[in-house]
């Protein structure tokens, strides 16, 4: 039996608790250009779209960890079948940004970084497909534990809002079917 939504939100409620303990935590939504596929019996496609949202915290001056919730979006006919959930680290080259300040305004204790800031990363959750079947009843539904390698840039564009580009691929490596995705996101971020 699968978690009622009011599990499901009091579960974000108290990880969203937790992480805002921590400093630098940080909400995502985005959108991009995608495509999903999901292979069981037959093989079926979503896109061109793709929607996520995270909820992340900068652990180290080089390290987010967050959870992700990605979606694909099929637009004829209207619908979001592929979905991957789980945990991803994020690694930077240099520094996690910090938030927008001007000139004038840096304290002198601060060290700030006002440059886009490259990352890698990789996710690991669960993905699953509910899809309709086919004419002839065969179903390209399929579930599996997923990896997801990515990379992106990002940048604050005021103290508490910033943008981020990423390439997100994801593939399932153990589970029923084989469920596939490659995003490329344009997302916005609030800084807490």
């Amino acid at each position: 039996m699968p978690p009622s939504f009011t599990k499901i939100l009091v579960s974000l409620f108290i990880c969203l608790l937790s992480l805002h303990a921590r400093a630098g935590f940080r909400i995502t939504g985005g959108l991009g250009l995608g495509s999903s596929s999901s292979k069981n019996e037959v093989s079926q496609s979503e896109g061109p779209l793709t929607d996520i949202f995270t909820i992340e915290s900068v652990v180290h001056s080089r390290l987010i960890i967050g959870a992700e919730h990605l979606r694909s979006l099929n637009l004829s006919p209207m619908s979001t079948g592929i979905s991957f959930t789980g945990i991803f680290f994020r690694n930077y080259l240099n520094s996690v940004p910090t938030p927008y300040y001007s000139a004038d305004a840096v304290p002198y204790h601060l060290i700030v970084t006002r440059d886009l800031c490259f990352f890698t990363g990789v996710g690991i959750g669960i993905a699953q497909s509910s899809l309709l079947p086919d004419a002839d009843g065969k179903s390209s539904n399929a579930a599996g534990f997923y990896l997801s390698p990515r990379a992106g840039s990002e940048l604050y564009l005021t103290k508490s809002l910033g943008v981020r580009g990423e390439l997100m691929i994801a593939m399932t490596v153990v589970g029923k079917g084989t469920v596939n995705s490659v995003s490329l996101i344009g997302s916005l971020f609030y800084s807490f």
